[in-house]
């Protein structure tokens, strides 16, 4: 049965937009018997922050926003991934792990994103990431399910992608076919086929152009590891925590923006971002480039290289460019396609989607289509007949 827990007091600040937070891990309040209760309910060893009473706490400025979804207790999340058990464990990155969870008061499962308190940056990007996701409603963009907001614990709650990442689908296929198992849950890959793989493109790009027209947000870390599946493989986009509002000039024409601290995945990242930490929804579409090569030819988009002067020739995009000259017709789009496709799929869609990709990842942000155009050269690639491609004709000589 699920154990009481208490609601929350006004945090410590002597901001007074701050002094009306309300954090959904705090006591109660003052009444000594209550706080005590309190720890006890919250405390469970390595729970970092929690155990300690002399942690440092999260910071509250700029405070949350009031309307950013549902509020959940650390209590439902400790009971809902049966204390961080290992087997809950769907992932790990920058801003913090990521577990199932089940919640018995809402009877939903959801994938609960632990934030991570050793990221500097870790306050903005959960409220980049609850605002951003708080207003989307769309089929390709995950639902938020609420938060938790405390000064000592703090987490977004999504709803539960039973596929997982397309990352591990693309990547890991070949390991799971070597029978090498993964640490936490067990999400079994699969072979993406030529539809299935479409699919996801149309998708990726209907969501990137519904951020980019409707909510007037640039993503700035689109790839394969923040697309998720849902149970029939529909394409969710995630991890909004570099989002950032689209910058217009006076007649209302989008401009570049600077940013402060550049962050992203090697490969993906558009040159003015990289160089210059320039970004407006040009460098999404580039970073939609390398992600439909990363799609359709199963490479890594960077390859990690020990002599720095050479790092530029392991990006997935560099490669490309410089192949770029044997693609001239169909029939040589075919060798370097992915080899889990197997030898049925399009080939003129394939070479269509090649294209695509090329006018995307062009070095000049102007060069480069606006993803309502995007979306229509995916669609028209996915418009052709699909085929038995002769396997001689697949050798990769590339």
């Amino acid at each position: 049965m699920m154990k009481g827990f208490f609601c929350c007091v006004k945090g410590e600040s002597s901001n007074s937009a701050a002094q009306n937070q309300v954090f959904d891990d705090e006591p109660s309040g003052r009444n000594e018997f209550l706080n005590r209760i309190w720890r006890d309910e919250l405390q469970i060893p390595q729970s970092p922050g929690v155990e300690d009473p002399n942690a440092i706490l999260f910071p509250i400025n700029p405070p949350l926003p009031a309307n950013c979804g549902p509020s959940y207790q650390w209590r439902e999340i400790l009971d809902g991934t049966l204390n961080f058990r290992q087997t809950c464990l769907l992932g790990r990155g920058n801003f913090g792990d990521v577990y199932r969870c089940e919640f018995r008061r809402t009877n939903q499962v959801g994938a609960v994103k632990i934030q991570n308190r050793d990221n500097p940056a870790g306050h903005q990007e959960f409220l980049a990431e609850v605002t951003t996701l708080h207003e989307a409603n769309h089929p390709n963009v995950i639902k938020l399910l609420g938060k938790c907001y405390g000064r000592r614990n703090r987490a977004i709650v999504y709803e539960f992608m039973p596929n997982g990442s397309l990352e591990r689908h693309i990547f890991d296929y070949a390991r799971q076919r070597q029978r090498v198992r993964p640490q936490g849950i067990d999400q079994p890959t699969r072979r993406l086929d030529w539809e299935t793989r479409m699919k996801i493109a149309v998708g990726v790009a209907e969501g990137l152009l519904y951020l980019h027209q409707e909510l007037k947000v640039i993503n700035r870390d689109v790839k394969a590891g923040n697309i998720l599946l849902d149970a029939d493989f529909v394409p969710k986009l995630t991890d909004f925590g570099l989002a950032t509002k689209v910058k217009v000039n006076k007649k209302g024409v989008e401009k570049e923006r600077k940013i402060d601290l550049m962050k992203g995945t090697p490969g993906y990242i558009a040159p003015e971002s990289e160089y210059s930490k320039l970004v407006s929804t040009k460098s999404d579409v580039y970073s939609y480039g390398a992600f439909l090569l990363v799609l359709f030819t199963g490479r890594k988009p960077f390859i990690p290289n020990q002599v720095p002067a050479e790092a530029e020739k392991h990006k997935i995009t560099n490669w490309f460019l410089r192949v770029w000259g044997r693609f001239g017709n169909a029939s040589e789009s075919v060798m370097t396609a992915d080899t889990a496709l197997g030898n049925r799929f399009s080939v003129e869609g394939l070479r269509r989607i090649f294209e695509t990709a090329f006018m995307c990842i062009k070095e000049e942000p102007r060069a480069r289509p606006a993803m309502a155009d995007v979306v229509q050269m995916v669609l028209g690639a996915a418009n052709f007949p699909v085929q038995v491609v002769p396997l001689l004709e697949m050798s990769h000589t590339i």
